[in-house]
Order: structure tokens, then sequence, then C-alpha cells
């Protein structure tokens, strides 16, 4: 069935968005009970790319397109990135051309097959990656139990971690792996989100002993098979996880 939005529906539509102050800005931040999500054409479908990053198989999710709600509340000004926060401190950060690269959806309903182990963050809303689209591995495109979508600048949102000064080229590259797979748990500079600890509280990473002991500690959360289905493993290689503690040494030296 083909279904369409009247322009009815986009008057209603714009009493729902909100309008926040953000550096003297207005900032746009749409809820997860935001109508929009029950007038958008829905689908349920199926992701490889889900399904591998959680170890299961033939889940289904109810989605809507991620692009649709971009028609309607339409990002302004230097807005180029949804930060999604999440009920349990979870924050994770979609850039707009990511969306429309790889057709990002949202998932209203997860399915899963029955007897398969579902940790508590795994609820709606949750990014989902169709089938046909073929992105890089990485945490942020698996965000879950999403209450709140923000449009933001990504250099805003970035600069107090780009403006660390890392010469280190190994430092630099940590910094990516940390963006794209650490900070929406593990917050630095108030950047992320504050499910984690933080970890240079946790850690003096100036010590070797510390750095044995956080790679133990990582492998002991992240690992694989642990019961949050949190398997870092899969989207960090070994020399990636280096880089990373080297990221994580040099702040350490420098704060």
């Amino acid at each position: 069935m083909v279904f369409f939005i009247s322009s009815s529906c986009f008057s209603v539509l714009s009493f729902n968005k909100l309008l926040l102050k953000q550096d003297g800005q207005e900032e746009i931040l749409v809820t997860s009970k935001d109508s929009v999500f029950s007038l958008l054409e829905k689908k349920w479908i199926s992701s490889t790319y889900f399904d591998r990053g959680l170890n299961y198989e033939s889940s289904l999710m109810e989605v809507v397109s991620l692009s649709d709600v971009l028609k309607i509340y339409s990002p302004y000004g230097n807005a180029d990135a949804i930060l999604l926060n999440c009920a349990d401190d979870y924050q994770g950060i979609i850039s707009i051309n990511d969306v429309k690269k790889y057709d990002l959806q949202i998932a209203l309903k997860i399915q899963l097959l029955q007897g398969a182990v579902r940790p508590d963050w795994l609820q709606p809303m949750l990014i989902v990656v169709p089938n046909h689209a073929k992105p890089p591995f990485f945490e942020r495109f698996l965000t879950a139990n999403i209450t709140e979508l923000r449009f933001i600048s990504l250099a805003e949102y970035y600069a107090p971690l780009n403006s660390l000064g890392l010469e280190n080229a190994n430092a630099q590259l940590g910094l990516g792996v940390f963006k794209s797979n650490c900070l929406f748990c593990h917050s630095i500079n108030k950047v992320g989100g504050n499910k984690g600890n933080s970890l240079l509280s946790s850690f003096d990473l100036t010590f070797k002993s510390e750095k044995k002991r956080f790679k133990a500690r990582f492998l002991e959360k992240h690992g694989r098979d642990n019961n949050t289905k949190q398997n870092m493993g899969q989207f960090i290689d070994n020399n990636q996880f280096e880089a990373l503690l080297e990221f994580l040494y040099k702040i350490s030296v420098n704060k």
C-alpha cells in the first residue's frame, strides 16, 4: 500500500518540532513519541548487518526511513548530523551524509527469533542498515533505545576532541576509533554518552601495567559472548586497539 502524507499533516507535524536554544542558535529536537513516527510509511525488513553485529539470525524490524524524517524536519544552518540520545545514557551520532548514503532506517519494533537472548539495551528505536547497503562495520550503526533525535553540527560536537592537538599519527587513528566505537558509552571532555564509566578516571594509562589492565577489562566487558552482546572485537582489530590505547595515553599525559 502506498502511503501519502497530506499538506495538513505537515502543518500538524510542525507543532511537534521542539526548538532548543544552543549557543544562541535554534536546534531541532524530535522525541520518540513524536507523531511523525506514526504517520510515515512503515515496512518490515531484515538486516544482515544487525544480525551479524548481535549474532542473531532472521531478525525482523518494523522501520521508517530516516531520510523521510529529514524531509519533514529539515535541518538548517550548519546542522549535518543527528545526535541520538538514548534511555540508558548511551549517545550515538549519525551524519546526515550517512543517512542518505546508506539509506538508514529507524526501527519502531524489533522481532527476534523465539529463544533469542535480548539484552536490556536492545529496545526501539534502533538504527537499522537495510540489506542493500554496505557501510563499514561500526558501533554507531547499531544505536538502540533511542528517545531523542537532535540535529547538530559535527564540527561543533567533536570540537572538544579535535582541539586536543594530537601530533602522533597513531593517536590520531585512535581518536577515529574512539569516535566510531567508544564515545557512545565513555565520554571524554564532555563529548559522548555516560552509560559506561570514565576511562581516564578508571585507568592511569601512563603506566604499562594499567594498559594491560585496560586491555583485560576491555576483553572481559566487550569480548565475544558477553551477556550484553556488545562484542567490540568485531569492530576493532588489534592494530586499532593499540591506536586507541595510544590516543587515551596521550590524553592522560596532557590532562
